[in-house]
């Protein structure tokens, strides 16, 4: 799997089966197990942080330890893990973005291409770099075996709990300037000496797909982007079909159900069975008597 899966988790996957026959007893079980299932899901869908929830989790079973009400009521809120075939092509696209390779996704790379270059051979760039490495040891801050530093990663509206100006430690201050350079050129980051142009990306998330338009990206929405391969992986999360004309039969659908609902409930309170309980549900419901009993099982159904 992407991201470094298996370092992130695979500690945690470890203490699930150390605390095995534990879990198999407990009243929670399914879903303690449904936080393992997280565990080994795209890290692209997870919506909370499942590795130290797992810690918390198998510490608490480890020690024999109740769980509080809260954490009772965060695993009953916890939705299972997406469908098998979302995660499948979720993780394929992690792999390409783990790579950087978003150029299936864009019909014009030469207009990447062309900035990439120029900033190849920008001497301001190269200069300011320059001078960060002569004051601040750089390789500290890389994140990986590529030599990559990254800046700060942006987040919906902006809103990041690292958008604080710090200027007390070493690494505050080259955060800080680092950032700064990155904006001002358009950069990801540097991997080296290599400068990183920011790419259009289009990234699934837990919540849906965000796709980041570049500013130095002069864009053209008919002809950068291949919309039905980005429409293709948004679909993956297992989103319904959707249109006016199913939108609309879908809310009469809900209205007749909360109707079935409301007069099957009320039918119970009366003592109502069989035939009685028929004509009353045809007469409420203003259907035929005659017809066919399988309309109301349909509307009944999700209360079942």
């Amino acid at each position: 799997m992407a991201f470094r899966r298996f370092d992130r988790c695979h500690d945690a996957v470890g203490k699930f089966h150390s605390v095995r026959k534990t879990i198999e007893v407990h009243a929670l079980a399914d879903e303690i197990w449904n936080v393992y299932d997280w565990l080994l899901s795209p890290f692209s869908l997870w919506p909370i942080d499942f590795v130290g929830l797992a810690h918390h989790l198998t510490e608490r079973l480890r020690t024999k330890r109740a769980f509080d009400a809260d954490l009772v009521l965060l695993l009953q809120i916890l939705d299972s893990p997406p469908t098998e075939f979302t995660q499948t092509e979720i993780g394929a696209y992690e792999q390409k973005v783990q790579a950087g390779q978003y150029d299936s996704l864009v019909k014009q790379p030469q207009k990447f291409q062309e900035q990439e270059a120029k900033l190849q051979c920008d001497g301001e760039l190269i200069g300011y770099w320059n001078k960060l490495k002569e004051r601040f040891r750089t390789t500290k801050f890389e994140v990986n075996k590529l030599h990559i530093i990254r800046r700060s990663m942006s987040q919906e509206r902006n809103f990041r709990p690292n958008l604080r100006f710090s200027w007390h430690r070493r690494k505050d201050k080259f955060d800080q300037l680092f950032d700064a350079l990155c904006y001002r050129w358009y950069l990801y980051g540097f991997e080296g000496d290599k400068p990183l142009l920011l790419k259009i990306s289009v990234n699934p998330i837990p919540h849906g797909t965000m796709i980041v338009i570049p500013r130095h990206w002069s864009f053209d929405k008919a002809r950068d982007l291949d919309w039905a391969a980005i429409s293709k992986l948004h679909r993956a999360h297992g989103a319904a079909r959707q249109g006016p004309k199913l939108s609309n039969s879908r809310i009469e659908r809900l209205s007749e159900v909360a109707q079935a609902e409301h007069y099957n409930a009320e039918a119970a309170r009366l003592g109502l069975r069989g035939a009685k309980k028929w004509a009353f549900m045809c007469e409420k419901m203003r259907k035929d008597i005659q017809s066919d009993p399988s309309w109301l099982k349909r509307l009944l159904k999700p209360a079942l």
